[in-house]
């Protein structure tokens, strides 16, 4: 290798081994190497194959699971995190271990733009090949929906790069198919568009409302225009009261948005407690939509972000929420809160619909294109020494309460290491060409883990 290798008690071991969730700091990887090129990933692979040592990838660190971490070899690829914009094509190359802030930045300076996600430190190869839901993923469509190419490095230790011209298979499971089944990647490309001014808009309304709004977000946001994105958050915590609100990113002309939001607030009973929307450049909307400004941007060492201890799951249902569901949902939110130790509990429902659903379900391997909306459920908690079983108990919960209403479908890239039949759960009738694909790439199973497609 070119790049370094770390062993426990190395200077510098106790940082590398660290994902951006410090609930598994306690995990002390055998090694930890922290690659600086495909060929270093080769060499690791090459290493682990021969040696039979078991191996999980890491780019972002952001999994819900901890599989970018365990107990023997971490392929850590986040050093590979070059972003370079051709000017001509207007498409943009990623190194494997680029920061989605770092990406918005770079395209945004060279006066383009993509759709993702909000949070700034996670990596964006984990995001995009798992699918890539984001503010601008309704006028535009899925990250993953823009991938043109990838790099990666297979079971043979060579590298090849994966296209439409030799190997659309591969391809087809890069977009939404999740990372570390078939490979590690070390680079991709991505179509990006022309940046463009959008309006963020945000709406908050009491707690006694809390089953209204959601019924009527659920109606309107996944048919609303295409250019409008929304997300319907219900949370509450310990001693602080409970809030509703209803946030989005319209990309359509400033003064239109109101009567994109009209149906919306037509149908809510009760009236906003506060309503505000402000004009921006992309960029600057994608750091606002982050909730952060240059430093605060990135995770230590190279900036100030502060890890978050965090328990989560999700839901993609495949149909709107009846109203005994919606009340269940706002029920199991409020009861959740009084969880000891807890900070935040969060039910957050995104839109889908527009871009994303004119796609075929069987056109890439992300396959909820119909659903209307997805659920992320999140725990938050301030104390490190609470053991996280704890948390992850609520946020099951709240999908165990929410199964009989939404169905067993979940988003891979919020991976949960408890839902039963996740390979129908995340990818549904697409599993099984994955399945297919992943006998004629890695027949051994040399990049597996809990929840990776199965040869």
């Amino acid at each position: 290798m070119t790049g370094r290798l770390y062993h426990s008690g190395d200077p510098g071991y106790d940082r590398a081994r660290l994902t951006a969730n410090p609930r598994y700091d306690l995990l002390r990887p055998a090694a930890v190497a922290r690659c600086q090129s495909p060929a270093d990933v080769a060499a690791c692979v090459a290493f682990a194959r021969d040696a039979s040592v078991p191996f999980t990838i890491r780019a972002g660190g952001h999994s819900y699971t901890a599989s970018s971490t365990g107990p023997q070899l971490v392929v850590d690829v986040s050093a590979m995190n070059q972003v370079q914009v051709d000017p001509l094509s207007g498409r943009v190359r990623l190194g494997a271990g680029a920061r989605l802030v770092d990406v918005y930045t770079a395209v945004a300076g060279a006066g383009r733009a993509i759709a993702a996600g909000s949070c700034p430190s996670v990596g964006a190869t984990g995001l995009t090949l798992g699918g890539g839901v984001g503010v601008l993923a309704r006028a535009w469509g899925l990250t993953c929906d823009a991938l043109v190419s990838y790099d990666m490095v297979t079971a043979e230790a060579a590298v090849h790069t994966v296209d439409e011209s030799g190997s659309a298979d591969l391809l087809w499971a890069g977009r939404g198919g999740g990372g570390g089944s078939f490979g590690v990647v070390t680079e991709l490309t991505l179509h990006t568009q022309a940046a463009p001014d959008v309006t963020i808009f945000s709406m908050f309304w009491p707690w006694s409302a809390a089953s209204d709004v959601v019924q009527a977000w659920q109606h309107w946001a996944p048919v609303a225009d295409a250019r409008c994105w929304s997300t319907c958050k219900i949370q509450a915590g310990p001693g602080s009261a409970p809030t509703v609100l209803v946030a989005g990113v319209w990309s359509g002309a400033d003064a239109s948005l109101g009567a994109v939001l009209a149906p919306l607030l037509r149908s809510v009973g009760t009236g906003t407690v506060w309503r505000g929307s402000s004009r921006h450049r992309y960029l600057d909307a994608m750091l606002i939509e982050a909730g952060c400004k240059g430093s605060s941007c990135h995770l230590p060492p190279a900036g100030t972000l502060v890890r978050e201890l965090l328990a989560a799951t999700s839901h993609v249902p495949a149909t709107l929420m009846s109203t005994t569901a919606v009340d269940a949902l706002v029920g199991a939110v409020e009861t959740a809160s009084a969880t000891a130790g807890l900070h935040l509990v969060t039910a957050s429902l995104d839109a889908l619909g527009g871009a994303v659903a004119a796609r075929p379900e069987a056109s890439s391997a992300f396959v909820h294109r119909s659903a209307p909306f997805t659920v992320q459920y999140t725990a938050t908690w301030t104390r490190p020494t609470l053991p996280g079983g704890h948390f992850d108990a609520v946020v099951r919960s709240l999908r165990a309460t929410m199964t009989p209403y939404l169905g067993n479908g979940a988003y891979t890239n919020y991976c949960d290491a408890s839902i039963a039949d996740w390979q129908n759960a995340y990818w549904g009738a697409n599993y099984a060409r994955l399945q297919s694909i992943k006998r004629a790439v890695d027949p051994h199973d040399l990049f597996n883990g809990p929840q990776s497609v199965r040869p």
